[in-house]
């Protein structure tokens, strides 16, 4: 579904599902819709890379892109000036740019979701905390899988949210998971950010199901 986001935006030349591409328009229609941007932006943790991925966005529409430095430039520009001024001193360009950075991070969010919701969960038998990380241990065709649900890095200035909520879950830690295979070919898979450690670890477990079934692999 990013893709179909990315391709709408003129970021990206491919051809993406019928499904992918209806439902990135649904959300690009639900944002047109929306007066309060910064709320929504405030509420879904955009992150200085979403807004600058709006902003070239929103620039490739009105003129051509070559990807220079002087479009990298400008879509800086754009950003910056989006996070110096107040909603009430948006031009149209800069509210055009949060609205594509709203749909690139709804996309992201809507992603997530349908990953999460491919596969039934694997129960897994988890040690460790929601602190550290939690680890378990699934088998499957005879080969031993490790499983690992952690916090994420520390972000990069990109990735931090620009406009922080007061809500204390804007401040939770982001979990990622990575399955990992031993000998004799070991190999490995992770995914994330996922918003707390439960939704990792539940999207692990569907992880392994999909492994199971064969619909997937490392």
């Amino acid at each position: 579904m990013s893709a179909a986001m990315d391709v709408r935006a003129g970021l990206l030349n491919a051809e993406v599902p019928a499904q992918a591409d209806a439902a990135a328009l649904c959300i690009r229609r639900t944002v047109d819709d929306l007066a309060e941007l910064l709320e929504l932006a405030r509420g879904t943790a955009v992150t200085r890379g979403d807004l600058m991925r709006g902003a070239a966005a929103t620039l490739a529409e009105e003129r051509p892109v070559n990807g220079d430095l002087l479009d990298e430039l400008a879509a800086h520009i754009l950003a910056e000036e989006v996070t110096e001024r107040s909603p009430c001193q948006w031009g149209r360009q800069h509210a055009d740019a949060v609205r594509a950075a709203l749909y690139r991070s709804l996309a992201d969010l809507a992603d997530a979701l349908l990953e999460v919701s491919e596969s039934a969960p694997t129960l897994l038998d988890w040690t460790g905390d929601d602190t550290s990380g939690r680890s378990a241990t699934a088998v499957i065709g005879g080969v031993t899988y490790g499983v690992l649900v952690q916090p994420t890095e520390t972000a990069t200035s990109a990735a931090e949210p620009l406009w922080h909520h007061p809500s204390p879950s804007a401040t939770h830690t982001a979990w990622q998971w990575r399955i990992t295979s031993g000998p004799p070919a070991p190999a490995s898979h992770g995914c994330g950010p996922f918003p707390s450690a439960l939704a990792a670890r539940h999207a692990a477990e569907c992880a392994i199901t999909a492994l199971a079934a064969g619909r997937c692999d490392l």
